[in-house]
């Protein structure tokens, strides 16, 4: 649970259906339409309007956590193209960035399990928040030795993730979701993303603790590092016949909001695989090749005139 999770849950009690349908009809003609599977093309999501995402951030003070970095004012931007995926974004009007701060992508979505994972879940379509693509980025900020670049940046992030998590949270309540998944890019996001998320597949989730076991002590507790190890793939399992290189992962990881997806990650038999998938794996790191890397490329320690070399580059 982050720090944020008691303030955001009081707000989410205060604000009302018509507060976050702000401009879609009067508030006696929203009282009364009929809620159609609560799901409306003309909505974000089916459900929130462009003014009612404004008041939301509004008042729940997420507008005051970005001012404290330096942005005044601020425009939303969503996209409804797509009838599955919406895109919001989140633009700095003062000062002025010629990047989003936030770029979101969600979709309204069925998490179909298989096979014995669906016996164990015994439900076979469960309604979930796919977070298909998230973006978070400072663009008027420089990377420092503090905060040096990860795979897939080209900016320091805002440092507001686990509101953004609250907010998907909240999300998800109101849309009466039974959690949030997501397949993380890179090591690091599933690092962030695992006070809330585990992997589904239990397999998946011991060998992402292995990985966090062995690679993150011999980094010096850096997950950059660690995380760099794997998009160069100077890690591999020892256990593995034949030991080869061992890419990072992009498997399924849920945050479970509902009583039957909690009771599943809860269960002694998930918890059992994710002990038999840790002892499967021991991963050794190429320390050395991995420090010329970093080093090289001007990442640890850091060195801007060489990061700024390749930093924009990065898929």
């Amino acid at each position: 649970m982050t720090r944020y999770r008691e303030r955001y849950e009081e707000i989410y009690g205060i604000l009302s259906r018509a507060e976050l349908q702000k401009g879609s009809l009067g508030l006696e003609a929203l009282e009364a339409a009929p809620d159609l599977f609560g799901y409306d093309s003309d909505r974000w999501l089916g459900f929130y309007t462009l003014e009612g995402l404004e008041v939301a951030l509004q008042r729940y003070g997420f507008f005051t956590d970005l001012n404290r970095l330096g942005f005044e004012q601020f425009r939303i931007e969503i996209r409804m193209d797509d009838p599955d995926e919406h895109l919001l974004r989140l633009w700095s009007t003062q000062p002025a960035c010629d990047e989003p701060l936030i770029e979101l992508v969600v979709r309204r979505n069925f998490l179909r399990a298989t096979d014995e994972l669906a016996e164990r879940l015994e439900l076979a379509f469960v309604p979930v928040l796919t977070v298909e693509w998230l973006l978070l980025q400072n663009p008027m900020a420089q990377f420092s030795p503090h905060r040096p670049p990860l795979p897939g940046q080209h900016h320091p992030g805002l440092g507001v993730g686990p509101q953004v998590l609250e907010l998907l949270r909240n999300v998800c309540l109101r849309l009466k979701l039974a959690g949030i998944t997501t397949v993380p890019s890179y090591f690091h996001n599933a690092v962030f993303y695992s006070g809330e998320f585990k992997h589904f597949d239990p397999f998946w989730q011991g060998a992402f603790l292995a990985l966090c076991r062995d690679l993150i002590p011999r980094t010096g507790g850096s997950v950059c590092a660690a995380s760099w190890a794997l998009r160069w793939t100077m890690v591999r399992n020892e256990l593995q016949e034949p030991p080869e290189p061992y890419p990072w992962f992009q498997e399924l990881m849920l945050a479970p909001l509902s009583a039957p997806l909690k009771e599943y990650f809860a269960a002694r038999d998930y918890q059992r695989d994710v002990q038999q998938s840790l002892t499967r794996h021991n991963f050794h790191l190429y320390e050395e090749a991995l420090r010329q890397n970093l080093e090289s490329k001007g990442i640890i320690p850091l060195a801007q005139n060489k990061v700024q070399q390749w930093v924009g580059e990065q898929p």
